[in-house]
């Protein structure tokens, strides 16, 4: 059977299993986190920490959280507009993809794959291009999450080679917190719709049990301006029902004792109105789709009361499909398309056997079973490229965390990776040592370094030279961060985090004067970034809410004489507000978002933008009720996304995005 066909048929076929669950269900108790204070959050087990499963204020690491009370407060629509109200990161689109930066680090060419997106502990980055896609084609639905760890800087001494500028584990909830059948739907601007019906309980036998499927559907923007094309023949620049998108989602997870079982499925279509990579420009055929599937079993067990096993097999994919009318002539159709397949598996042992120690040793092996990209022209055929990979990847790791004295931690790890992509062993070390002088106050000195190996579309694809690129090499990292964080008994908490980030043989596409990024990948750049972030946050016992960031980024390209990096802003700034009304009838959120401006691609700047976004909630209208409605981009401004490298890739040097916009979320348990 192909996983990837007929994706109505399967979400009708899970509707179908949510009915006879929900019908056979016992009652069990929630374990949504969403109502925890900021004390006990501080204890929540850190999954992407340190695979220890660490409190947040005792891990070598800078970690921010954002819970499902969050995202219900503040509307949040997507895994993208999420990440971007978090601390040192900001989000951008291309009127196709969403993409990350880190600490004022956000590289062209590139589909998130110096970023490790997980859920659940489990690498979603595929094994193409190490995409980690977090708009639309993620792969969980947002109304399933519990919360969001994210963690800057190079993870290498348990993550390895993604985990470059950053980590993001995504925190599926359990059918607990759902407790019982649900059923959500949401109409927004430029006709917008998306339902999901889930089914989640705990049942009485202690076995936890969660279904869900979910179907997204917008028109977009019925017409789009780009300068670049305003002449009589290109519709004098417009065009015209090119904003389409659409997304299917599965996902579904069981756990009983010690074994816990996991899948998820994405198919998502969109249409480009960039004219990208050279099509014709507002022709309805080019588009592009995405389709991930994963599954995963994993076997937790205490061994004795100082020793955890932990071992967990994995089967995943990925498809990708581009459809780019061009004309050379006459109309001719160039597909574009990659298929991946990989499986593997993790054994890992955790021990505090040892006095004052907490260790860790780890096997991860992954099996790259499929890795094709196929590029050529239809009527007339003309193949381009035809690349066919597969290899393996093995990687050791361990760490211990030595409780030097009562306040003292000094935490050392080290990881070995064989990546089948390279022909040397990778050996990167992770060091903090973590201070708690008082149990209000912690302070921690952190240092990383970290590799990326070259995928697969870097190794083998050039469209201007048409030739591979086999002495690449990979990219490596060194981080420095010193962190401080206050907390007091009254909900407050304060941040402060410098940084320093050494990055060396950074993969570049050459740039082809006419064609924009089109020649090949070569290990060219050297880059530093520095920085600070400053982060205040309160909790009152009444639910109201505040929080504040601030973030100072100096990204400078070494190579080219230090200067400003492209996709870089130096400033951040982010405010968020929550304000219960009405005997908490009701709860309003407002969302504060400065983005400072950016240098292009091309050449120009991105002007800084500020975007406010309202929410109001509240889950008391009815008995099983909840109901948000969200006004986004309050002030109508069309602020600026950087474009591509020229006309080999996006043409446009500034892409504007929507204005206002408004969405009406509805959810029913029962």
């Amino acid at each position: 059977m192909n996983v990837f066909a007929k994706p109505r048929k399967l979400i009708g076929a899970a509707l179908l299993l949510i009915s006879s669950a929900r019908a056979l269900a016992i009652h069990g108790d929630s374990e949504d986190l969403t109502g925890l204070s900021l004390e006990e959050l501080l204890n929540v087990e850190i999954i992407s920490a340190s695979r220890l499963g660490q409190d947040a204020n005792k891990a070598p690491a800078s970690i921010s959280v954002l819970t499902a009370d969050d995202i219900r407060t503040f509307g949040w629509r997507t895994l993208a507009e999420a990440l971007n109200a978090m601390r040192g990161l900001y989000a951008s689109n291309d009127r196709n993809y969403s993409y990350l930066g880190v600490r004022g680090f956000q590289h062209p060419n590139d589909y998130n794959s110096r970023v490790l997106i997980m859920i659940d502990g489990q690498r979603m980055n595929e094994n193409l291009y190490d995409g980690g896609y977090v708009g639309q084609e993620f792969m969980l639905d947002i109304g399933l999450i519990e919360r969001i760890e994210f963690i800057p800087g190079s993870g290498s001494s348990i993550y390895g080679a993604n985990a470059f500028s950053g980590l993001i584990n995504v925190v599926s909830k359990n059918g607990g917190a759902i407790g019982g059948a649900q059923l959500a739907g949401q109409v927004g601007s430029f006709d917008t719709y998306q339902g999901r019906a889930s089914f989640g309980k705990t049942l009485e036998n202690g076995a936890d049990i969660l279904l869900s499927a979910s179907h997204y559907d917008s028109a977009g923007v019925e017409k789009l301006y780009f300068g670049e094309f305003d002449q009589p023949s290109n519709n004098n620049g417009i065009a015209r029902n090119m904003d389409t998108e659409r997304a299917d989602r599965l996902f579904g997870k069981f756990k009983f004792q010690d074994f816990s079982l996991s899948a998820g499925y994405v198919d998502r279509y969109k249409r480009i109105p960039t004219a990208a990579y050279g099509s014709i420009f507002n022709d309805p055929q080019t588009h592009t789709t995405d389709q991930q599937f994963f599954s995963n079993l994993t076997y937790q067990k205490a061994l004795t009361d100082k020793n955890a096993l932990r071992l967990k097999g994995f089967y995943q994919g990925y498809s990708y499909k581009g459809e780019y009318p061009y004309d050379a002539g006459g109309r001719v159709v160039n597909s574009d398309s990659a298929s991946g397949r990989w499986w593997g598996g993790e054994a890992q042992l955790t021990s505090t056997a040892f006095e004052r120690h907490r260790l860790l040793l780890g096997l991860e092996y992954q099996y790259d079973q499929r890795q094709r990209q196929l590029n050529y022209d239809s009527a007339p055929y003309n193949l381009y490229l035809d690349s066919h990979r597969n290899g393996h990847r093995l990687e050791l790791y361990g760490q211990d965390d030595i409780q030097i004295l009562d306040e003292l931690i000094f935490s050392a790890g080290l990881r070995l990776d064989y990546h089948h992509m390279l022909k040397n062993l990778q050996l990167n070390p992770r060091l903090g040592l973590i201070w708690n002088p008082l149990d209000s106050a912690t302070f921690k000195l952190l240092y990383s370094s970290s590799f990326r190996a070259p995928n697969a579309w870097e190794r083998d694809y050039s469209s201007f030279a048409n030739t591979p690129n086999p002495n690449n090499s990979e990219e490596r990292i060194k981080s420095y961060e010193g962190v401080a964080e206050w907390r007091s008994g009254s909900g407050l908490k304060l941040v402060g985090a410098v940084f320093f980030n050494d990055m060396t043989r950074i993969l570049e596409q050459i740039i082809e004067p006419g064609f924009g990024a089109a020649g090949p990948f070569i290990n060219k750049d050297h880059y530093h970034a520095l920085g600070f972030e400053l982060e205040a946050e309160q909790h009152w016992d009444s639910g109201r809410y505040i929080k504040a960031s601030y973030s100072n980024n100096r990204l400078s390209n070494e190579t080219a004489g230090a200067s400003w990096a492209p996709a870089s802003p130096r400033n951040l700034f982010k405010l968020h507000y929550a304000e219960p009304l009405f005997d908490n009838f009701a709860k309003l959120g407002i969302e504060n978002i400065f983005v400072d401006e950016r240098r292009t691609s091309q050449t120009g700047v991105a002007d800084a933008y500020y975007q406010l976004n309202l929410n109001l909630s509240s889950d008391r209208i009815a008995p099983g009720l909840d109901v948000s409605v969200g006004a986004y981009n309050l002030f109508d401004s069309h602020y600026q996304m950087l474009g591509g490298t020229g006309p080999n890739d996006i043409a446009q040097n500034i892409l504007r995005m929507n204005g206002r916009e408004f969405r009406l979320n509805l959810q029913f348990t029962y």
